[in-house]
């Protein structure tokens, strides 16, 4: 079983996001506080410090630079530092220094704090980026609260972030679990099946859809294990474990490009790399935690 201490990557923010404390009055004497310290993203990429670790600047030394909508997005506050994360152009870099990298090669470098913090950052950012024009009329919609929601001066249309709900699913046959690969995937890279829950769906019957439209397999006895917020861009994925009796896989080529059984000692020889089968999921995916998970419980 996991340990009690472990916190899923991406989530287990430690962050107040002063739900009642986003009035512009409050949010600029947020931004003015001495303490207030910022994020930089480009593209979706966080800046990082050279030494490792979030690169972190204090809100007024971006004035002058190219600040993408939605301007000043306030995260919350952190024993009562005020943090934000912008978007900038990086042609107009605050310092020469500054370096932005892919959120999945900082995945394996930050502290899972600074994990959840980024991750937060990133999902709202492209959120935002992705709605700049409101659903309803088309007329474009401008940020509020510092960045927790958009309205709509053409029509009064308050947009809200959306987190999109995914099934990850570890399907079980006796010894063995079913992992696949979708294409274009670097040589012998597998994961947990997964799919978007469709209107109408529940979780379990999502699942056994995804599944079976995948491989061809059916499924029962869906449990839930944990779930992972997943800033690709804004995915809920909710890790299941199923079983199923069916051995023989119908794979959906327009659905995936393989799919395989491990057995438990090929996956136990992988996680302790004495094997390379297949490549282990990174750990801050909930895949890998999915299949670690399995491992535990079959001891």
């Amino acid at each position: 079983m996991m340990k009690s201490s472990f916190t899923m990557p991406f989530a287990g923010s430690d962050l107040d996001e002063c739900e009642h404390k986003r009035g512009q009055a409050e949010l600029e004497a947020f931004l003015n506080d001495d303490s207030a310290c910022a994020i930089l993203f480009d593209q979706g990429r966080p800046s990082l410090r050279p030494t490792g670790g979030l690169k972190m600047v204090h809100p007024k030394s971006l004035v002058g630079q190219n600040i993408a909508d939605p301007g000043p997005l306030f995260l919350g506050t952190r024993d009562g530092v005020p943090i934000f994360a912008f978007h900038i152009a990086r042609e107009n870099d605050v310092t020469e220094a500054e370096s932005f990298q892919d959120m999945r090669v900082v995945a394996r470098q930050l502290s899972p704090t600074e994990l959840a913090l980024a991750g937060r950052a990133k999902a709202l950012l492209e959120w935002h980026a992705s709605h700049t024009y409101c659903a309803k009329c088309s007329k474009q919609s401008f940020p509020q609260r510092g960045g927790t929601s958009r309205k709509c001066p053409a029509c009064g249309t308050d947009h809200f972030p959306r987190v999109n709900p995914v099934t990850i699913m570890l399907v079980i046959n006796g010894d063995q679990c079913l992992l696949g690969r979708g294409h274009g995937w670097p040589d012998k890279t597998y994961s947990a099946l997964a799919g978007f829950i469709s209107p109408g769906e529940t979780i379990e019957e999502g699942c056994a859809r995804e599944i079976f439209e995948e491989v061809g397999v059916t499924v029962t006895n869906q449990r839930y294990v944990f779930s992972q917020p997943w800033p690709f861009p804004s995915q809920l994925m909710i890790g299941l474990i199923c079983e199923t009796t069916d051995t023989e896989l119908k794979i959906d080529p327009k659905e995936i490009e393989d799919a395989k059984w491990f057995t438990r000692e090929q996956v136990e020889a992988v996680f302790a790399k004495r094997s390379e089968v297949f490549k282990r999921p990174p750990r801050f995916t909930i895949a890998h935690q999915l299949l670690r998970h399995w491992l535990a419980e079959t001891d």
